[in-house]
């Protein structure tokens, strides 16, 4: 008895030491951006975050800040060659792109525009103008879907392959201010949005991959003004947003067969954020405390 006692002890530890840690204390404040911002894009380049153009509580901006996890600190980096907010960002490894948005009179623009030898460049435009859509690069291409285009609300996907744009299938549900979310290895999540104004919120997430696009399931929360970012094991993530009577600040994800998991919740709810994933810590940058035009310079971590 006695032996089968302790093997018994033996199978129960080992399958305690086998079960994942759980995620951590939630997420914590890092060192504050160097302006309040709102409807920001963010995307990686050499382990940085860079957080591109946006809305101050003056008009549309201009300015670029990138962030370093590894210090905790910010610099300034290039202007954009023009005010943009509700743009797209991702990094490819080599360069960072930043893709549509509206201009400094609320137009969508087809503009793309790139950083080499630390300066903006013009890219492969858009086949339409595009503002408040989604953008992510999925290890081989750009992926941009949804957003406002001349004609109004729009579901295109896009890719970005050999310097051309192509569509390449349209999301179930047209939409705009949705997220992205990339797993660099050929899968990427367009999660949550609207379709109009704040009470139109939505909760649908789409797959892409190759030339497929499909819906994979729902996130629990209907909203838009989202960010996004991947976690592994768990799929794309959809993070803050903002409905007609407050902020949000939940953490849904869903994997690629529609499993849905959540993750600690902000300290900080808010929405037009940015978000991005450095060295298995996913980070929230800016956004707005509140409904409608406000401003912050929050930046909060979680170790995923």
């Amino acid at each position: 008895m006695r032996h089968l006692l302790a093997a018994a002890l033996l199978l129960t530890a080992a399958a305690c030491a086998s079960e994942p840690e759980p995620d951590g204390d939630g997420w914590r404040d890092k060192s504050s951006a160097p302006s309040a911002r709102t409807e920001v894009a963010a995307g990686v380049l050499d382990a940085k975050i860079w957080v591109a153009g946006g809305l101050t509580e003056a008009g549309a901006a201009t300015e670029v800040a990138i962030y370093d996890p590894a210090a905790d600190s910010w610099a300034a980096g290039p202007d954009l060659p023009e005010p943009r907010h509700h743009t797209g960002a991702a990094g490819d490894g080599e360069r960072l792109w930043v893709v549509g948005g509206y201009t400094d009179t609320h137009e969508p623009t087809d503009t793309v525009w790139t950083i080499e030898d630390g300066a903006w460049t013009d890219g492969p435009e858009l086949p339409e103008p595009r503002a408040a859509g989604a953008l992510a690069w999925d290890g081989q291409r750009l992926v941009y879907a949804g957003g406002v285009g001349p004609n109004g609300l729009a579901g295109d996907v896009f890719e970005l392959r050999d310097d051309r744009w192509r569509r390449i299938g349209v999301l179930g549900t047209p939409r705009e201010h949705l997220a992205a979310a990339s797993d660099g290895d050929g899968t990427t999540w367009f999660l949550a949005g609207r379709k109009g104004g704040l009470d139109t919120n939505v909760t649908d997430v789409d797959v892409v991959t190759g030339d497929r696009v499909r819906k994979a399931g729902d996130v629990p929360t209907a909203r838009g003004g989202v960010a996004g970012f991947h976690a592994p094991g768990r799929g794309g993530c959809v993070v803050g947003g903002e409905a007609p009577d407050g902020t949000f600040d939940q953490v849904e994800c869903v994997d690629a067969d529609g499993k849905v998991s959540t993750l600690p919740a902000l300290d900080h709810r808010r929405h037009g954020l940015g978000a991005a994933v450095v060295d298995g810590v996913a980070y929230t940058l800016l956004g707005g405390p509140t409904p409608g035009l406000s401003v912050a310079d929050v930046v909060e971590a979680l170790p995923l």
